[in-house]
């Protein structure tokens, strides 16, 4: 093996390094994201259940002739809840995860490929386009987290059961380990 190749082969395998960072990277993000997608549908959910009963309690009651008291109280607890929709948007903050989520996967995707085929042992793959390659990767990544909501540690540890529980892993890497 002669110096250069000794070089390039180095090379490739930081590369490979950091591909593989970046690629885990991109899963917990993702799963992340999926997570507090998932989360606000439930809050969207239950918040708009309450508000839906609250306010029919509230026009039976006044339907029924029923004692004022009742009919207020759920009338609040009806604005209420439809208030915090309103406020919070939690399907609007779904929508922003779960599109974040998608872009996070689709760049993980084509990671793993670059991985698995750009990397290919046989090729001779030019140095300066593999740098290329992951700084056109890292500042795809960049763009799509300054677009996105944060997450939280609830969601980063919902993702974290799901992923250490092997939920994500393809049937070749589940099957190396």
């Amino acid at each position: 093996m002669t110096e250069s190749t000794s070089k390039s082969s180095g090379y490739n395998k930081a590369v490979e390094q950091e591909l593989a960072a970046l690629e885990e990277d991109l899963l917990w993000t993702e799963k992340a994201h999926f997570a507090a997608a998932e989360s606000l549908a439930r809050v969207n959910f239950w918040v708009g259940i309450v508000a839906t009963i609250a306010a029919s309690v509230a026009a039976a009651t006044v339907l029924a002739d029923a004692t004022p008291v009742i009919a207020g109280i759920a009338a609040l607890i009806a604005a209420i809840a439809s208030g915090l929709l309103t406020f919070l948007k939690p399907t609007e903050a779904e929508n922003n995860h779960l599109d974040a989520g998608r872009k996070l996967g689709a760049l993980r995707v084509r990671v793993r490929q670059a991985l698995r085929l750009d990397l290919f042992p046989d090729l001779d793959t030019d140095p300066q386009e593999l740098r290329g390659l992951v700084l056109g990767f890292a500042a795809e990544k960049a763009e799509i987290d300054k677009d996105a909501p944060a997450t939280s540690g609830r969601a980063f540890s919902a993702a974290r059961k799901k992923i250490e529980a092997g939920h994500f892993q393809h049937a070749d890497e589940a099957n190396a380990g």
